[in-house]
Parts: C-alpha cells; sequence; structure tokens
C-alpha cells in the first residue's frame, strides 16, 4: 500500500488540538492561556533547578513540556515529579525501555502484534490493540514487545488532541497458548503494572482485556491487585462478551473482530512507520529530552 494510500486512512494529527480537544482540556485539564503560561514558566524553572536529571537535557521544549503538564492538570509540581519517576523508570528498564526509536515501529519480530485504530473513538481517544495469539515466544522475548508498544506510545503523544483525550488500550487474547502462560510472572505482572500507571506518559483511560482464557486469570487479577485503586477501575476484563466492550468503545470505531461496524480499521505497526517517518525529527526531539546514558 503506497504511503498516499495509508495517510487517507489515518493521519498523524501533529497540529494543534481540535475544537473538541481544546472543550476536553479547558473542563478536564485547566488548559486555560493563563495555566499555559505560568505552568511552562514554572515547570522550566523546577527543572532547571532540578539536581537529578541531566544538566545537558533539553528543558525548554515546551510542546515535550506541554506533555506533562497536560498529564498533570497543569500542576508543575506534579508535572516535574511525573518526568522524574518517567526518567528513573526509563533508567530501571532500561534492557527494554531504551532510547525509543521511531524505526521500533517497524520491528518484524513484533509483526501483527501491535495495532492502531484508524479512526478515534467517541471520546476522542486512540485505541491501542495488542493480539496476543501473533506472539511468538521461541523468537521474541516478552520484554521486547514493550520497544514496539513503547514507540507507538511515543509516536501518539506527538499528537496534541491525544495528550488530552488519552488513549485506551486492549489485550486480545484469543487463541493464547501455555506457552504464552508460562511467560506471564509475577515480575512481569509488576513491570506491566508500573509501566502503565507510573511511567506511561499518556492518559490511560480503560485497559480492555478482551477474548481470555481461563488459565490467564490468575496473571490478570494479579496483575490488576498491583494496580492503585484509580486504574483498577479502567482495567476491564470482558471475556467474550463483545457487548461490554461496546459500552466503553462505539461499535462504528472498532473492527468486525470485536463485533463493531468497522472494515479495515486498523493501522498495523509497521504501517504506522510509513506514515510516521515523516515526522522522525519531532520523535527525535521528543526523545532527546528523555535520553538516558
Amino acid at each position: 500500500m503506497t504511503e498516499i494510500a495509508l495517510e487517507k486512512l489515518f493521519r498523524l494529527e501533529v497540529e494543534d488540538s481540535s475544537d473538541f480537544g481544546k472543550e476536553v482540556a479547558l473542563k478536564e485539564l485547566r488548559e486555560t492561556p493563563k495555566n499555559v503560561l505560568t505552568g511552562l514558566k514554572r515547570l522550566k524553572h523546577l527543572l532547571e533547578n532540578e539536581t537529578n536529571i541531566p544538566k545537558d537535557m533539553p528543558k525548554n521544549n515546551e510542546i515535550w513540556l506541554m506533555n506533562f503538564l497536560r498529564l498533570c492538570k497543569f500542576y508543575p509540581e506534579s508535572a516535574k515529579e511525573k518526568i522524574l519517576c518517567h526518567l528513573e523508570l526509563k533508567k530501571k528498564f532500561s534492557n527494554f525501555l531504551k532510547n525509543s526509536q521511531i524505526i521500533d515501529l517497524k520491528d518484524p519480530k513484533a509483526k501483527n502484534s501491535f495495532y492502531v485504530l484508524k479512526q478515534r473513538d467517541q471520546l476522542g481517544r486512540r485505541v491501542i490493540i495488542q493480539k496476543i495469539e501473533y506472539w511468538k515466544t521461541s523468537a521474541v522475548d516478552k520484554y521486547e514487545l514493550f520497544c514496539t508498544f513503547d514507540a507507538i506510545i511515543n509516536t501518539l503523544r506527538l499528537e496534541p488532541d491525544t495528550q488530552i483525550n488519552g488513549i485506551v488500550a486492549i489485550m486480545d487474547m484469543k487463541n493464547m497458548s501455555f506457552s504464552q502462560i508460562l511467560q506471564m510472572t509475577p515480575n512481569f505482572a509488576k513491570t506491566l503494572t508500573d509501566y502503565l500507571y507510573a511511567y506511561l506518559p499518556l492518559r490511560l483511560k480503560a485497559y480492555h482485556i478482551i477474548n481470555n482464557p481461563a488459565i490467564a486469570q490468575p496473571f490478570i487479577k494479579l496483575a490488576i491487585q498491583l494496580l492503585n485503586e484509580k486504574y483498577r477501575q479502567r482495567a476491564l476484563v470482558h471475556g467474550k462478551d463483545m457487548k461490554k466492550l461496546h459500552r466503553h468503545i462505539a461499535v462504528d470505531c472498532l473492527p468486525e473482530c470485536y463485533g463493531g461496524c468497522g472494515k479495515d480499521v486498523e493501522v498495523e505497526s509497521s504501517e504506522l512507520f510509513d506514515i510516521a517517518k515523516v515526522y522522525a525529527n519531532d520523535f527525535k526531539t521528543f526523545q532527546e529530552c528523555e535520553r538516558i546514558d
């Protein structure tokens, strides 16, 4: 498929936020011209005087700073703490949360594992789907999958509307194998939950688990228990009942395999690269602000 055809099907919205996004930002995030101005000024000052970040780390990239201010509802002190936590976890998990590169979207080992829906859901959120059945445990370490997922996150966070409205994740456990279940250790559960609610630089509005087999229940239960109360309420297990999923995501947005109305509504991660590569410099600039050596 040509880049032009892909662009018609999915567009990375890196321009200013939409009218809908602006309305959500004002209502939910306290995003006013005054709060933006004072928030940026205060956050720059806090980072300039912070000793726990590299001195040569760019601290004046306002697009990057806005990402964290929106995440923390324009409270500069909270945004600074989120940045510190983000960087600390990136160091802790440096074996797989490396300095993300846009080419990670095209990792052949993650082929068919990750998709982004071409249109936002009814609340303006991006929807990311992970399909477990395509994960070959003999070829791909479970932590390697984070590299591709993280590259997707770092691509979508270039969009102001995604910073504002957040994302929804769907883990599809259809055809999950016993070898995959064996990879779901308590340590992996802790890493997954740390990533989702402590590291993730976007608003995670919901995490849906579908087509989950009975043998996956102990892992799912443990992972949910490790979440704080806020995120426990956002972790939703539906099994094969797609009507439960439809209560949260409109059927117009979902593919037919999930009981939706959409045909050809998913963009595979390598296709996302073909669209996003024109923004490689923007991607790189964001990552320079979070570089770990």
